[in-house]
């Protein structure tokens, strides 16, 4: 089972997890899903068969999507490929989802507490939400990662800021055997492992998938990249995980 969380890195890793059907208390069809992050921020594992379709609804907390096999097409929003990052603002209902010929495969971040699914004809939304989408220039942003250019962070290792404006979304790239020194970040953050894998000083083998919960200004003592490099998503809450080198 998913650990929940503490002042200590978390490790979740799919393959050690069981899939499960998504509860959904009215009884419409759902999605089979793996529950890895359960505390907030809540993260999880979720496909589509080819051509499943789910209607308009809305989420209590802001909501991020890593596409990762597949394709999707969500309402207005247009078609979802793999490279994919979409978000989606708190109570903004939208839809449909509907995964391509090949069925879709993501992870889903909910930026709060447990990831729920109100459907639109049955919840609206409430008050203290919609004052809050009312005031935003967005309800929801989309990026691919092949679409931003990347920085150096340190020798071997590339940085892409995919969101810097709540949602907090960098790409780091470490080439094969590629190091990161020391650091830490003054926000809590989920390190989602796109490719290759990672070792972790103290904390062991990540491999392409796995992802890691680390607490704010927790120092990561050193990281080394596999043969084949590693491709990393991190999520920053409340503020972009900036490197803070020991």
């Amino acid at each position: 089972m998913a650990q929940a969380g503490t002042q200590t890195p978390q490790h979740y890793r799919p393959a050690e997890i069981e899939w499960e059907l998504f509860h959904d208390p009215h009884g419409r069809p759902t999605t089979p899903v793996r529950m890895l992050k359960t505390d907030g921020p809540s993260f999880l594992e979720t496909k589509f068969e080819p051509n499943f379709h789910i209607g308009h609804h809305w989420h209590p907390f802001d909501t991020l999507y890593f596409i990762m096999d597949g394709s999707m097409t969500i309402g207005l929003e247009g078609n979802f490929v793999p490279g994919d990052v979409r978000w989606i603002k708190a109570g903004h209902a939208y839809g449909p989802e509907v995964a391509g010929d090949d069925g879709v495969r993501f992870f889903l971040m909910a930026l709060g507490d447990e990831i729920g699914l109100n459907w639109a004809d049955l919840y609206d939304t409430p008050d203290h939400l919609i004052e809050r989408l009312e005031q935003l220039p967005e309800r929801w942003g989309r990026v691919n990662i092949k679409d931003v250019a990347a920085t150096e962070l340190s020798a071997g290792c590339q940085v892409q800021t995919l969101s810097s404006d709540d949602p907090y979304i960098q790409r780091v790239q470490i080439a094969p055997g590629g190091t990161i020194a020391p650091y830490q970040h003054e926000v809590g953050a989920l390190y989602l492992v796109r490719g290759g894998s990672i070792e972790v000083a103290g904390e062991g083998l990540f491999n392409t998938e796995d992802s890691r919960w680390v607490p704010a200004g927790h120092m990561t003592s050193g990281t080394i990249a596999g043969s084949d490099g590693a491709d990393l998503i991190v999520v920053g809450i409340g503020g972009q995980a900036n490197f803070q080198w020991a």
